[in-house]
């Protein structure tokens, strides 16, 4: 449902009574989900790298770039775990997909109050299914979240330079295709439940997504042929609003219009009402600018890949989005209006010193039983397995890239500024620890109700945006998902960061018997940081192996160790929940301008 105050802009800027369909329409567009009302000001503050479209896009050397988004499917995982979860995987592929990128990597970050295997199988089988390998991510355990897990994925892909492809039409004349699965009624107002409390009026299964992994293959292949060959000028992902959706926001972003023909969008439920089809949120579809010639063929790739396809709508001039259905009008509104959700103002906040933080205990879990259920080496390009930090990819020849995911929720609860700001940091040195240079963040907002509780989400975003400026590492993509609630309960405020960086595949240090150092501070103090991360990166390019956990030694590290036939003997260091020390696995003693203390061996 929309809000009252939002009803209120709609009325006076269409100068009348929205109908119907206008209301399902923009109740979908002005969500939180689709919309960002909340976070859009603050998101204009942060420093930005690289080519933004449906995901980020950062330069990795003359030839090569990595597209890499992280988003959420929260609402969706905590009532329907399996499909919530898959389509959440189906749909971040499909980002990094619209930008030409074959994606290469999926990476997950799961906060729950107990492992929830649907979640986890519907993450494997559908990441299994359409080859594209699960290198990483992290399980948080906590009774916080109980009602409200979040289920966050990241994938990455791999793009030539020359092959890059835009998220917007350019000029009258194009059409637009949308091809994939057919369409029916799940998903319907899936972005509307996505921006409410757990026991809103859309809480229903009938708001869930449903995945097929197969035809998600197929589409990744047609599209690629299709971009091979020349003949894709913009594309969407159609994900939250569905048609609705992906076919304004391409002609917004150019300044552009269309006349949308609902009847030609294929169907698995013939009974369809027009702006059910129009909002549906049916997965495995995309949305391709092209222009009329090109389609022809566009459609018969689809064909060819057992895929169902339509030309459903010329791009205009005039800035309006016309919607017909067998030639009646259904909607007509300034398509502007449509694509731009009102923005709520910011709210300014100023951070106190850091605070010495309690331990606050999520429950220990060896994560390798999670994620043995996932494919990482299909592909065959990963370097370092998951269970270490940070995981490392290999481009065919000397080109590499690093991946991680983390978050400090529980220093946030405590002190939301400077948990978020320590998880940036504590990326960097998950990146640095593998020999990679940080190149870019992308980063997943989760957050309760920002109506009762505005000044937390400032404290996350502020962080954030200074914690981008402190490290030197910008922001390329990102994602919010507010209203994590549960009768107005929310969830401990969790900013997880996904992490890009370039390293060199052939230098990266596998694990091996080794005497083992504690190296750096058992507390937290700021102006230290950045000698930290010299001593890392020195370390790291002397070849020694580094874990740089906020657990210093988890289950998970023990069990990846016996993995390699390696046995740790450790006596671990004291340190405080917000601390500076990495363990080094070195045969010599780390020759470093910050404490050093020998704690133990690893041996075979």
């Amino acid at each position: 449902m929309m809000k009252l105050r939002y009803l209120d802009i709609l009325k006076r800027e269409l100068g009348r009574e929205p109908t119907f369909v206008e209301l399902q329409a923009f109740s979908v567009m002005w969500s939180e989900h689709c919309g960002y009302s909340h976070t859009k000001k603050y998101i204009k503050k942060l420093p930005k790298t690289g080519f933004e479209g449906n995901a980020g896009v950062v330069n990795l050397d003359d030839y090569y770039s990595i597209a890499f988004k992280i988003e959420s499917h929260n609402h969706p995982s905590a009532i329907e775990p399996y499909n919530g979860a898959a389509t959440g995987v189906g749909g971040i592929i499909r980002d990094v997909l619209a930008m030409g990128a074959r994606p290469t990597a999926i990476f997950d970050s799961l906060h729950m109050a107990r492992i929830i295997d649907g979640i986890i199988e519907g993450i494997a089988d559908y990441g299994n299914s359409i080859g594209v390998p699960t290198v990483g991510g992290e399980l948080r355990i906590s009774p916080l979240y109980e009602h409200n897990p979040l289920v966050n994925v990241l994938a990455a892909g791999v793009v030539r330079n020359d092959m890059l492809v835009d998220s917007k039409a350019t000029r009258p004349g194009q059409v637009i295709v949308v091809f994939g699965g057919a369409t029916g009624r799940d998903g319907i107002h899936g972005a509307s439940f996505a921006s409410e409390d757990l026991t809103g009026e859309k809480a229903t299964k009938l708001s869930i997504q449903v995945g097929d992994p197969f035809a998600e293959k197929m589409l990744i292949e047609a599209f690629l042929k299709m971009v091979e060959e020349g003949l894709v000028e913009g594309a969407q992902d159609l994900g939250a609003g569905g048609v609705l959706s992906a076919t304004s926001e391409l002609v917004a972003k150019g300044g552009l219009g269309a006349i949308v023909h609902l009847d030609r969008v294929p169907l698995r439920e013939p009974d369809m009402e027009p702006w059910e089809i129009l909002i549906s949120e049916s997965q495995e579809r995309m949305a391709v600018v092209t222009s009329p010639e090109k389609a022809v063929r566009i459609l018969e790739i689809a064909k060819e890949h057992l895929l169902f396809g339509g030309v459903v709508a010329e791009v205009i001039k005039d800035p309006i989005y016309r919607v017909l259905y067998k030639d009646q009008l259904v909607m007509e509104v300034p398509v502007q209006l449509l694509a731009n959700a009102p923005e709520e103002e910011i709210v300014e906040y100023k951070p106190g010193e850091i605070p010495k933080f309690d331990t606050l205990k999520f429950e220990e879990v060896n994560a390798r039983e999670v994620f043995e259920q996932y494919d990482h080496m299909v592909g065959t390009d990963t370097v370092l397995p998951p269970g270490f930090g940070a995981a490392v990819m290999r481009i065919k020849g000397n080109s590499g890239y690093s991946l991680v995911t983390h978050s400090r929720a529980d220093l946030a609860i405590q002190d939301t500024y400077w948990g978020t700001f320590i998880a940036v940091l504590e990326s960097v040195r998950k990146t640095l620890a593998v020999g990679a240079t940080p190149l870019a963040i992308t980063n997943c907002v989760n957050y309760g109700d920002p109506d009762v509780d505005p000044a937390g989400l400032s404290a996350m975003m502020t962080a954030l945006k200074d914690a981008c400026e402190f490290s030197g590492v910008p922001v390329a993509s990102g994602n919010a998902s507010l209203y994590n609630t549960y009768r107005g309960k929310p969830i401990p405020p969790t900013l997880v960061v996904g992490m890009l960086g370039r390293v060199d595949p052939q230098k990266v240090v596998k694990p091996g018997p080794s005497r083992v150092f504690a190296v750096g501070w058992p507390d937290f103090e700021l102006e230290r940081e950045k000698e930290l991360w010299k001593v890392i990166k020195k370390l790291a390019d002397e070849g020694s192996f580094i874990l740089a956990s906020s657990h210093l030694l988890t289950k998970t590290h023990v069990e990846s160790f016996k993995e390699f036939g390696l046995k740790i003997d450790l006596k671990l260091l004291k340190v405080e929940p917000a601390h500076q020390m990495i363990l080094v696995f070195s045969e010599k003693t780390p020759a470093v301008s910050v404490p050093v203390r020998e704690i133990g061996t690893v041996s075979r």
